[in-house]
């Protein structure tokens, strides 16, 4: 079973509000990707490291000391119109991996306990998928309309709802199979890895970058 890193990279990545390049710009002093590098690089049962990029220049922002292989992939899937699962289908075409660990690289914090843990599941069989979320307890609404409450009810204890879980999104473990099988990240069989919003804080815009400093300098994030 060949177990492979996987981190789709766009080189030109501005923000939804903000014209900044993410991608490019650094955190205490390091590229965002290097995170990600070096939180795979820990985990000894990952056969390979691949990022996937239609500019060989993102090499250019990775650290000498860091192991890792660059794919090449076609200049088109880096439109605004492209899906993510048109990447991974891309990537499989080039790539012989039996079970997918795909890492966004914009969250630095993730832990390597956090990953390894995805990767098990989804190793041992009993899981197809797996993926990291947050778990809210809290009134939640979707569509003008209350989720998991009712307004002709009495107000439950937040203890008492049925909590609201959002993926976190910027991991995900999958095999091969599932993926050829129904062209998506999460199948029917799939194990949901409960983080907190420290470890799972993505830097996209500039006030992300600006709390993730500051996590840094306070300490609380430690160099894996």
């Amino acid at each position: 079973m060949k177990i492979v890193g996987f981190i789709p990279y766009w080189l030109d990545y501005s923000t939804t509000t903000q014209k900044i390049n993410k991608n490019q710009r650094k955190l205490a002093g390091r590229h965002l990707i290097n995170y990600s590098l070096t939180l795979l690089n820990r985990i000894a049962f990952i056969d390979d490291i691949v990022i996937f990029a239609s500019n060989p220049k993102v090499l250019e922002y990775v650290d000498n000391d860091l192991d890792y292989s660059f794919l090449q992939r076609p200049d088109y899937l880096d439109q605004d119109d492209i899906t993510i699962e048109e990447i991974i289908s891309e990537f499989l075409n080039k790539s012989d991996a039996d079970v997918i660990v795909l890492l966004h690289p914009n969250s630095p914090f993730l832990q390597l306990e956090t990953v390894a843990t995805c990767i098990e599941k989804v190793k041992s069989g009993k899981y197809d998928s797996a993926f990291t979320a947050y778990k809210y307890h809290k009134f939640a609404w979707y569509q003008g309309k209350p989720l998991n409450y009712s307004l002709n009810e009495a107000t439950p204890k937040l203890e008492e709802i049925e909590p609201v879980i959002l993926e976190q999104a910027s991991l995900y473990v999958f095999t091969r199979n599932l993926f050829l099988e129904k062209s998506r990240r999460i199948g029917d069989n799939y194990f949901i890895k409960e983080i907190n919003h420290f470890e799972g804080h993505d830097v996209n815009e500039p006030d992300d970058f600006e709390i993730a400093e500051l996590i840094i300098n306070s300490g609380m994030y430690k160099e894996l």
